[in-house]
């Protein structure tokens, strides 16, 4: 791959602050990492950049790219179509390529963190829906002429993240990682498709950048502060909005509410000590912010359906 480029003046990022976690994960071996299968191939990491960089790319062969961006941001432009594809942090895209060379102007961020998959076109036309949103990219795939997919529903939610984070931690071996990579690449290709299909938000102001930087500073603060009480109302004002924009816009942005987001946090925190530590219930209990073990038991059995001390049977 030739590359070619100029740092410039450091670049401001407000939103990839939400997604350090991913950014971390994918530092550690501070590399790429292929996998190839039949009808795909899948690519992520973290990659290391000047905060503005021009980077040249060859293409093998025709594909439809499913793109994540976690941090940074990348402005990308194909040799045979005259639109530029624009990504931000927290952003997610599909759209296919008939051309065999491009370039990508990446900024924002010196740690650029994505995960993207190259579909076979035949494989990703047997799974597209007969609606509206695809006819332009299946007219493309077709016609063999690049197409972007364009849509306001762009915005990494929370469930695309989990499935993304599986990604980047699964420590499997062999096979059994292809079976798990195969199978989480199409759950976000689902999740992809769904979010293409949906109607923008009817609380679209909500999703303009200055509530944008709002939203994904407080998902930051609670992950964060798992185990820490705080209100909604002292949430929304350490981001500086308030209580009604904070649970509309969490929603609208992340689909899903603050409320289950942090019990979410809270129950997956649990069930990692349980299994990986000596921890009592009790001490459990107290680090994820419960007041009694009785009430945190509670809300491991109705989130799990087990209760916490048949989870610590499963101790490693």
């Amino acid at each position: 791959m030739k590359q070619e480029g100029k740092v410039t003046d450091h670049i401001n990022c407000s939103t990839c602050i939400a997604q350090a976690y991913n950014v971390d994960v994918a530092k550690k071996g501070n590399s790429i990492k292929e996998y190839f299968f039949k009808d795909f191939w899948l690519c992520f990491g973290n990659v290391r950049h000047e905060r503005e960089k021009l980077v040249n790319f060859d293409c093998a062969e025709p594909s439809v790219k499913m793109v994540f961006q976690f941090c940074g941001s990348r402005a990308l432009k194909l040799s045979d179509f005259s639109d530029v594809l624009e990504m931000s942090c927290n952003s997610h895209a599909l759209f296919y390529t008939s051309a065999n060379s491009g370039q990508v102007q990446v900024s924002g961020c010196e740690e650029q963190g994505f995960l993207e998959v190259n579909f076979q076109p035949k494989f990703l036309l047997s799974y597209l829906p007969d609606n509206d949103s695809f006819l332009a990219l299946v007219e493309g795939i077709h016609k063999k002429e690049s197409t972007f997919l364009r849509s306001e529903n762009n915005t990494i939610t929370i469930a695309m993240q989990a499935i993304i984070d599986s990604i980047l931690e699964s420590d499997r071996e062999g096979g059994l990682q292809h079976l798990f990579l195969e199978s989480k690449v199409k759950e976000l290709l689902l999740l992809q498709i769904e979010s293409f299909m949906r109607k923008p938000h009817q609380d679209a102001e909500l999703i303009q950048k200055y509530h944008a930087g709002k939203i994904y500073q407080a998902k930051a603060i609670i992950e964060a502060n798992i185990g820490k009480p705080c209100s909604l109302i002292d949430l929304a004002h350490q981001v500086g909005t308030n209580e009604c924009t904070l649970k509309k816009g969490f929603r609208a942005l992340l689909d899903t509410s603050v409320h289950n987001y942090w019990n979410e946090l809270k129950m997956k925190k649990a069930m990692k000590m349980l299994t990986e530590s000596d921890a009592s219930v009790a001490d459990i209990s107290m680090d994820i912010g419960f007041k009694t073990p009785q009430h945190f038991s509670t809300a491991f059995k109705k989130y799990y359906g087990i209760t916490p001390g048949t989870a610590r049977l499963q101790k490693k």
